[in-house]
């Protein structure tokens, strides 16, 4: 190989080792990642790329970190194999990957240790067990069961709906239904809990439908149950048995009651056409889910905030002297009244995030250990995920995601310098320092309010944007309790 990486091929033209990696990246049906130590990923081939719901060019995702994608191992048992690889011994096991539709597949994981790089790097492999057990075998069926719920899959939902198509079945029912919430489920609660609301999902329709109907499992928390020799209004009384046993099932880890909304039609005439009878069932599930979901939306944001107050210092007076800080910054700031209020839900959530995150740490006086830094260094990721989900208001999360970056840029989670860090989120970390500096925390006794302004002036241009620190000092006398409170509250929210 020469200094510029190109290797000599047996006849001698060169070619280029970084093209030919390239290329490999595109044409395998692995899915191939490179990520860090803690599982950023940094690159992907095309296959993960698609699967993952990465963008190619960037990797970026929602959540772009290799154990959001596993169900199993277990992020921690994994993320420990991965700092203890060394070059040349792999890490391998079975587990399953979450694709970003919601589906999964068993794999086998291979992690290897990459040399030669500034700061450690790992190159995973998930190789499709059922698909290399299929090719092994010659045959070209699917695997045919989703490995989380053991349902069948959704991929094989329409060869058993054309099997099941016919005269002698009429009439055939079909159920939809979709869980309501799941997607905040698993970021706030994570993947374990909402996996282990989708199989008491499973285990509850199975005991509900009869040994002849066929049950599916679609997409991230979506279900379809084809029923033959089965009347409409029969379908109709399943349905309904579906939902109520449903709100009367405990999870663990849980705090709400679980919701699905369904919806239900039948071909009762040979002249019908299936599909159009799946898609009026659809149909009439999206209309239960439009009322229902936004719904249990709410309860479950209303349950994340009870529990960080239970748990955690995010006590409701916290949260109430953030936003009443963030609305005096924001008005002398100029900012507008439609602006306002983003900002007081942004406040008001800023720390939504923390329910993933273990009390005990969240609680603890002393340092953190390195792996409760990191889990705490991704929360505000999980706050924006949540917000995002829950109430579609992306300027509020997008206040959220970076209300621990700091003005000199050694803040998280990405690093942001200066005035690539949203106004919002200036404005909420100098009011959340300034509340947590005068009432104290875990972690850190209280101080006077004057200490904590010269504690904000030594911090100006480097902790805190420092026209807002200069805003705030300036006006001191606005920061105190008795004027704080007499400010109009912007406006009460569905959440409170």
């Amino acid at each position: 190989m020469n200094a510029n990486g190109r290797t000599s091929g047996a006849r001698g033209a060169p070619f280029d080792m970084e093209e030919a990696f390239n290329l490999l990246m595109e044409g395998v049906s692995d899915y191939i990642a490179i990520h860090t130590l803690s599982g950023e990923i940094v690159s992907a081939g095309a296959a993960a790329a698609r699967g993952l719901g990465l963008d190619p060019e960037t990797g970026d995702a929602p959540s772009p970190n290799m154990t959001f994608f596993l169900a199993s191992p277990p992020a921690l048992i994994i993320k420990n194999a991965w700092k203890s690889l060394t070059a040349g011994r792999p890490f391998t096991a079975e587990g399953v990957v979450r694709r970003s539709d919601g589906s999964s597949f068993r794999a086998l994981l291979s992690s290897r240790l990459l040399t030669g790089v500034e700061e450690p790097l790992i190159l995973t492999i998930a190789r499709d067990l059922a698909a290399a057990e299929t090719a092994e075998a010659g045959a070209s069926a699917p695997d045919m069961k989703d490995p989380i719920t053991g349902l069948l899959n959704g991929s094989v939902f329409e060869d058993e709906l054309k099997r099941l198509d016919q005269d002698r079945q009429l009439p055939v029912s079909v159920i939809v239904g979709a869980l309501n919430g799941i997607d905040i489920i698993n970021d706030a609660f994570g993947r374990q809990v909402g996996d282990s609301l989708l199989k008491a999902a499973a285990r509850m329709l199975r005991k509900v439908c009869r040994s002849c109907d066929l049950i599916f499992r679609r997409g991230l928390g979506g279900f379809v149950i084809l029923l033959p020799q089965t009347k409409e209004a029969h379908a109709a009384g399943i349905a309904e048995r579906i939902e109520n046993t449903f709100r009367e099932m405990q999870i663990k880890d849980l705090t709400v009651s679980p919701s699905i909304s369904t919806g239900y039609s039948a071909k009762l005439n040979r002249w019908q056409d299936i599909f159009n009878v799946v898609d009026e069932a659809e149909e009439d599930m999206l209309k239960k889910k439009s009322s229902e979901g936004p719904a249990m939306r709410v309860v479950i944001l209303k349950s994340i905030l009870s529990r960080l107050a239970e748990t955690t210092p995010e006590s409701p007076e916290h949260l109430m002297k953030v936003r009443q800080i963030s609305r005096a910054l924001g008005r002398l700031a100029g900012l507008e009244a439609e602006e306002l209020e983003p900002l007081d839900l942004a406040a008001y959530l800023h720390d939504i995030g923390k329910v993933s995150l273990p009390a005990k740490a969240l609680c603890r006086p002393g340092p953190l250990t390195a792996e409760e830094w990191e889990e705490v260094r991704r929360h505000p990721e999980t706050g924006y995920a949540v917000v995002l989900a829950a109430i579609n208001a992306p300027s509020a999360a997008d206040g959220i995601l970076s209300h621990h970056e700091r003005w000199d840029g050694s803040g998280y989670p990405y690093g942001l310098r200066g005035d690539r860090i949203p106004p919002f989120s200036r404005i909420i970390a100098l009011a959340d320092s300034f509340d947590i500096m005068t009432r104290g925390a875990p972690y850190r006794a209280a101080m006077p309010p004057e200490e904590a302004f010269r504690e904000i002036e030594m911090q100006s241009g480097r902790q805190f944007d420092p026209e807002l620190a200069s805003l705030m000092l300036k006006n001191r006398e606005l920061f105190e309790d008795r004027n704080l409170e007499k400010l109009p509250p912007v406006r009460k929210f569905s959440v409170e």
